[in-house]
């Protein structure tokens, strides 16, 4: 593969609207009513992506679509929107849509996720989940948030202590709202879910350098069987079939977001020959990079 070209940016943002920070070692907790950004906006938020933050989006009155990665999702209240650090999205919101927008850091999830691995798992992908209003009013998830943001607000003694819990208490009924016959994995299975997350965050950060399964497996200090194994355990793929899955995502954010030729996007993305490329993205779609673009 080539050595990898400059891709067009896709719009990149701290918090929405906002410049990427430079701080990004600094924990970040962040929630707001949805009607603070979007409705300046028309109720409407561009296709965007935030590198360091993951969301939750709690939406208890109006309608709308959620959109992530190309794929539209439209919903009733209410509804939890998970959204993982560096997942393309936007938002059409119906005027007057009442609710939160959770924000926060990949540190702070990391820690909770220590306590519980299955907090881990409901950032792996992004998620439109409708919810029974009767399952909702019967946790805590609605005066927790509305709590969230009274603290954030405050500069009280136990400011950082209060922050802590109530993070933890919503994340644990939004884990209980999203999958309610969860059960406590057991200690392969975790260490494998380890494994996959750190692949993944390798992933992210060579995937345009055409970096071979033993490539991949030695960066993470595993064996080629293991790490095979681990992947299609939890994912039921391959590693490279992962590492593909990622490629065809850029190529395809490309395509959409941008006005780049597809040779262009091809040589960014580590491909010699753009017709290589072209096969690579038809076999996979079933259509080739300028009609998916048309």
């Amino acid at each position: 593969m080539a050595t990898a070209a400059t891709l067009e940016r896709i719009p990149s943002f701290f918090l929405y609207g906002e410049a990427p920070r430079d701080d990004q070692d600094e924990p970040t907790l962040h929630i707001e009513p949805i009607e603070f950004r979007s409705a300046p906006r028309h109720w409407k938020i561009d296709p965007h992506v935030h590198r360091t933050l993951h969301q939750v989006i709690f939406v208890l009155r109006g309608r709308g679509a959620s959109l992530a990665e190309g794929a539209r999702v439209e919903y009733c209240p209410p509804v939890l929107v998970i959204v993982p650090a560096g997942t393309v999205h936007g938002f059409d919101f119906e005027p007057g849509t009442e609710g939160f927008v959770l924000s926060m850091t990949d540190d702070l999830l990391r820690d909770v996720s220590r306590r519980d691995v299955g907090i881990a798992a409901l950032f792996e992908k992004s998620a439109t989940l409708e919810l029974p209003g009767d399952a909702v009013r019967a946790t805590d998830l609605t005066p927790s948030f509305t709590m969230l943001v009274r603290e954030l607000n405050r500069a009280l003694p136990g400011h950082s202590l209060a922050l802590e819990g109530l993070l933890k208490v919503i994340l644990a009924n939004v884990l209980r709202l999203s999958r309610p016959s969860l059960e406590s994995p057991d200690a392969a299975a975790s260490r494998y879910r380890g494994i996959v997350r750190q692949f993944r965050e390798l992933i992210e950060s060579a995937f345009r350098e055409g970096w071979s399964l033993a490539d991949y497996a030695s960066a993470l200090k595993v064996s080629q069987s293991r790490l095979r194994h681990a992947c299609l355990s939890v994912t039921e793929q391959s590693p490279m079939q992962l590492v593909h899955a990622r490629i065809l995502l850029e190529a395809k954010r490309q395509l959409r977001y941008t006005s780049a030729s597809v040779s262009e996007i091809a040589y960014a993305l580590g491909f010699e020959d753009p017709a290589y490329f072209t096969r690579f993205f038809s076999q996979r779609t079933g259509r080739s990079p300028r009609a998916f673009r048309s």
